[in-house]
């Protein structure tokens, strides 16, 4: 029996030389980046700090740095899946006018603040550009088939159509965003037959602008295609 003025035996906390309980490193990794999307669509993507991500996770900055060394670093992990999602509709079959952007509409609402940090906010600074870049890029890869030159074109009618693909590339962008905020009056069904409708005049008149001969749609099989 204990006496009053005795103290307590400490509570065992593991024996000498057991390993520390582990820590998921993968878990608390997605919780900063979690807390990243918060703090930069409040604060601003070009504005908001470290410091101000440890703040919104509840966690030492230095911590932080052990799993993202810079902000570019974070930065990255933030945008690098996203892209990765966007290049995978390019494996995918083909379902018709409007498909696509159906797809990425459905593929941003399963995180809008994040998507809409890519599509809206990522232009303004060096350590973002690169990534806007890049969707940019993907987007306009996804839409060249449509307009694609024959095989043996010159090249000046190869830049022609290149010039045509990244054209129609703000309306794409815009319809994202409009779809992710359902923003523009339209109901799901309604928006993807009305960029359906676009995305083909768009093709039949740029084909007839550039005198570029007859040709299937993409292939299914290979459809880099809206």
């Amino acid at each position: 029996m204990t006496s009053a003025n005795q103290s307590p035996e400490p509570t065992p906390r593991g024996r000498p030389g057991q390993p520390k309980p582990r820590v998921d490193r993968d878990a608390r990794a997605q919780a900063v980046l979690d807390a990243a999307v918060m703090v930069f669509t409040e604060k601003g993507l070009h504005a908001a700090t470290m410091q101000d991500v440890a703040n919104r996770v509840g966690m030492a900055k230095i911590l932080i740095y052990r799993l993202y060394p810079s902000r570019q670093a974070l930065i990255d992990a933030l945008f690098s899946d996203i892209l990765g999602e966007i290049e995978a509709i390019a494996t995918k079959p083909w379902r018709g006018y409007g498909s696509g952007i159906a797809t990425l509409i459905e593929m941003g609402r399963a995180r809008p603040a994040l998507f809409l940090l890519l599509l809206r906010d990522a232009r303004g600074g060096p350590e973002t550009a690169p990534w806007a870049t890049a969707c940019d890029t993907l987007l306009t890869a996804l839409t060249e088939p449509f307009v694609a030159a024959p095989a043996d074109a010159p090249d000046d009618l190869r830049a022609a159509c290149a010039h045509a693909a990244r054209a129609f590339l703000p309306f794409i962008i815009e319809t994202w965003i409009a779809g992710i905020e359902r923003g523009d009056g339209m109901t799901d069904a309604a928006r993807i037959t009305w960029f359906g409708d676009m995305a083909l005049a768009w093709r039949t008149a740029t084909r007839k602008a550039l005198e570029l001969p007859e040709a299937p749609e993409p292939a299914s099989l290979a459809p880099r295609a809206f």
